[in-house]
């Protein structure tokens, strides 16, 4: 967990006004950035300086959820000078001009207190609802990498994500919102589209780390290389029921074929409780099953089991990852090569909030590239999860 910045260590200048245009928060904005980075300095010193490596915008459903992304965005500012951009959508029924509030802090670092976050908080109505882009520009720093984060918890909506035209990378958490698999595949044509640069990136993504870096790693070692051409069987089971909670399965199987050379994914036997298909091409085909399974206190979609089976020359393995029924922090590790005695290990399931999950992002060097390849490899699954 992030911790929440110390407000000692933090100086704060705050605005907000109804019913106001755009250039009025523009004028506010530099305002108080102004009045911190003159404060206590005398005629003879510099400003303190304004600090800005990225814009995030994020669209928020409702007024709570602005609450808590502010939270999570002032968690970041220390580490993450940035410019925030929070568009409240509140619909067309009332015309005009926007609600705002606007937030600049200034940390105290070794060499001053630079301004690290400025953030505006925009409720629009009227017809500015369908043009947010029109809005967004002119707030935003020239020259840094711009994140657009779809934090709502309803339908992923097409047209806000059509309207992300100025971004780099496109943030969703697929995992909680309605449609989960809808979302995956609205994620999928976006990144596909041939009108769009921008890369994708996925909260469910970061989650299922750990579970894509123990198969990884099982395979990493030079020894191992040759159980590649001889896996035969992929398990995942999911919790919850129906085929929605299905989704993460898909992804994390549409990784493990674009990654290991076992694409086409064809499904043979779609069900409500259960997927059935085969990967990659005539000889090299690998049987695929996921199921969804209740489990009590796990949320919906979350992994329960990943089993991997395969016969390499004359000897039979196995390499099962599962969650333990103690909790979700930890999942058990078992791999079994050719008669050997089992080995086992312990997976560490970190719990990550909205702070920790988009600071993974926004480490990321080039976000994307490999999560709009398992989507495009997991299509036919997610096509028959609908």
């Amino acid at each position: 967990m992030t911790a929440p910045p110390d407000q000692e260590r933090v100086r704060s200048r705050s605005w907000e006004g109804g019913g106001v245009g755009l250039g009025a928060v523009i004028e506010h904005l530099a305002r108080l950035e102004r009045e911190l980075t003159e404060h206590d300095r005398s005629p003879e010193e510099h400003p303190h300086p304004r600090n800005c490596v990225l814009n995030l915008i994020v669209v928020v459903a409702d007024r709570h959820r602005a609450g808590g992304c502010d939270r999570t965005i002032a968690n970041l500012g220390a580490g993450h000078p940035l410019r925030a951009i929070l568009v409240h959508p509140g619909g067309t029924e009332r015309e005009g001009t926007l609600d705002a509030e606007v937030t600049v802090d200034a940390h105290q670092l070794v060499s001053g207190f630079p301004v690290q976050r400025s953030q505006v908080l925009l409720h629009v109505h009227g017809e500015a609802v369908r043009h947010l882009a029109s809005l967004i520009g002119p707030l935003l720093v020239p020259d840094v990498p711009t994140y657009f984060w779809w934090s709502g918890r309803g339908h992923l909506d097409r047209h806000a994500i059509g309207e992300a035209t100025f971004a780099d990378v496109v943030v969703v958490d697929s995992e909680r919102v309605q449609r989960p698999v809808d979302a995956l595949r609205e994620m999928s044509a976006f990144a596909a589209g041939a009108d769009t640069s921008a890369g994708v990136a996925d909260f469910r993504w970061e989650r299922l780390r750990p579970w894509r870096d123990a198969i990884a790693q099982f395979f990493g070692p030079a020894a191992r290389r040759d159980l590649l051409h001889g896996l035969d069987d992929v398990a995942i089971d999911a919790a919850g029921t129906g085929r929605a909670g299905r989704a993460g399965a898909a992804l994390l199987v549409g990784w493990a074929a674009a990654m290991l050379g076992r694409e086409p994914i064809v499904v043979e036997r779609p069900g409500e409780d259960a997927t059935e298909g085969v990967a990659g091409a005539a000889g090299r085909r690998v049987r695929l099953a996921l199921r969804s399974v209740p489990r009590e206190g796990v949320p919906d979609g979350s992994l329960l089991a990943v089993r991997l089976r395969g016969r390499s020359g004359h000897r039979d393995w196995r390499f099962d990852v599962e969650l333990e029924r103690s909790g979700r922090q930890h999942a058990a590790v078992t791999i079994e090569l050719g008669g050997r005695p089992p080995l086992r290990q312990r997976l560490e399931l970190p719990r990550l909030d909205d702070s920790d999950l988009l600071t993974h992002v926004l480490l990321t060097s080039r976000p994307g590239a490999v999560l709009a390849r398992a989507l495009a490899s997991a299509a036919p699954l997610l096509e028959a999860l609908r």
